[in-house]
């Protein structure tokens, strides 16, 4: 049984209510739009700064003469720096605030990515890069738990799965804006739009507010909570709005993940990101290269990468959709199944129609899926833990995202057939589905009040 932390006023009588309660049973306001509209951008700054070098690595190649082997490693860079940020530095926000974290990140993200704009070799690219994704493994989790926090509990699968969901639009702007930029200015440019993205730090510290959930359990910030919470649900009286303390307890929140009867769920879980991570991470580094040792040019290449994301965002929303309305762990399954199918269905023509109606399914359910793993997660975990929880499935989830651009570059380096390759890439698809088939959700643990 949880226990309500009374933060109110001297002499109130009336009945507290838990925050989680005012949370879940909110009217959209205003103020809600608000918080979405900027995890959302947010969340394009990310998608555009993770897919962008997918747009530049048929170059880097070709300019400082790599092997796919090295474009493999470059890829996997950020996912490296990914790893560390989301195990190591997005938990922090459960002590420190979700707002001065994914603020600090976003300066940080900007800053390495001036360094990827003046990189001159192998060298000084993998480190930028790593430092890029240590910025955006810290964001990502944070995003999704702020986005949970605020969302009802009507809309809240809905609102995560749209959040992340813009990951692909954030895709779709690299391979356009790659496909001008790259042959007029060269690789550099495309580096030189993400450090751009430093104008957004005063719109977040202006107009971010912090988790009601943190805040609520800080008594010295009682009126910043207060404050949130009218802005939340005008019609409740704000004094009466209490935090819901989870039992203390000395596990560790890591442990806590696994207490419970929730370990082979938490591995299973872990094995759905990974899976996931692999299939997409992959995809969006290596497909205009795959299709330009196919025949295809750069350009066309870089449609495909286009084209994979417009899937990627459309089945972020549909799986959004459909989470809301049919049990999660059905619609991941689903969506594995589906992957598996047209990945391996790309290994039977190169038609060029069939070959782009193909790859929107593919980036449906392997892109779009992205965003419904995390809300799996989101609904898995208690607010108490959640980012812990989503950080360290998105953590372990980076070592799929870190081997998609090696093993990328080490099939290409292959020079296979190109269907023996879209044959191999589905594969994981395969494996994803067995992992969430496991998962059970009636173990899913839930905010009390």
């Amino acid at each position: 049984m949880t226990n309500l932390h009374l933060g109110v006023p001297p002499g109130a009588t009336t009945q507290p209510i838990p925050v989680t309660r005012v949370v879940n049973d909110a009217k959209i306001t205003p103020f809600h739009k608000q918080v979405f509209a900027l995890c959302t951008l947010l969340m394009i700054v990310d998608g555009y700064d993770m897919i962008s070098y997918g747009s530049v690595v048929q170059t880097l190649i070709i300019e400082w003469e790599m092997t796919t082997q090295q474009g493999g490693y470059l890829g996997a860079a950020a996912l490296i720096g990914m790893l560390i940020g989301g195990m190591f530095v997005a938990p922090l926000a459960d002590r420190f605030g979700r707002k001065t974290l994914l603020l600090g990140c976003l300066i940080a993200s900007a800053a390495a990515s001036l360094g990827c704009a003046l990189s001159f070799n192998f060298e000084t690219l993998f480190i930028a890069r790593t430092l890029v994704g240590i910025a955006l493994g810290a964001m990502v989790p944070n995003f999704v738990a702020m986005t949970g926090e605020f969302a009802p509990q009507r809309i809240r699968s809905f609102a995560v799965c749209f959040v992340c969901s813009v990951y692909s639009i954030g895709g779709i702007i690299a391979g356009l804006l790659g496909m001008f930029l790259i042959p007029n200015f060269g690789w550099n440019s495309v580096f030189w739009v993400s450090v751009s993205f430093i104008i957004l730090a005063p719109v977040v510290w202006k107009f971010l507010p912090e988790s009601p959930i943190f805040l609520s359990k800080l008594p010295a910030r009682r009126t910043e909570f207060e404050n949130v919470i009218a802005r939340i649900s005008p019609e409740t009286d704000p004094s009466r709005v209490v935090a819901v303390e989870q039992p203390k307890e000395q596990a560790t929140p890591i442990v806590e993940i696994f207490r419970k009867g929730n370990g082979l769920n938490t591995l299973l879980i872990w094995v759905v990101f990974l899976m996931t991570m692999l299939l997409s991470y992959g995809l969006n580094t290596w497909l205009p290269t795959l299709m330009t040792s196919a025949g295809y040019s750069l350009g066309s290449g870089l449609f495909n990468l286009v084209v994979l994301n417009i899937g990627g965002f459309l089945g972020a929303v549909l799986g959004g959709y459909l989470a809301d309305r049919f049990n999660i762990k059905k619609v991941i399954l689903a969506y594995f199944i589906v992957a598996t199918l047209s990945l391996a269905s790309l290994a039977l023509t190169q038609n060029e129609l069939l070959v782009n109606l193909l790859l929107v399914l593919a980036g449906a359910t392997t892109v779009g899926t992205l965003s419904v793993i995390h809300a799996l997660a989101a609904e898995y975990y208690p607010s108490a833990i959640r980012s812990t929880g989503i950080g360290w499935a998105a953590g372990i989830g980076r070592i799929g995202a870190i081997a998609g651009p090696v093993l990328g570059g080490a099939l290409l380096g292959l020079a296979l057939p190109f269907s023996q390759n879209f044959l191999a890439v589905a594969i994981p698809g395969i494996i994803g589905a067995l992992a969430i088939a496991f998962v059970n959700m009636s173990k899913a643990t839930k905010d009390q009040g």
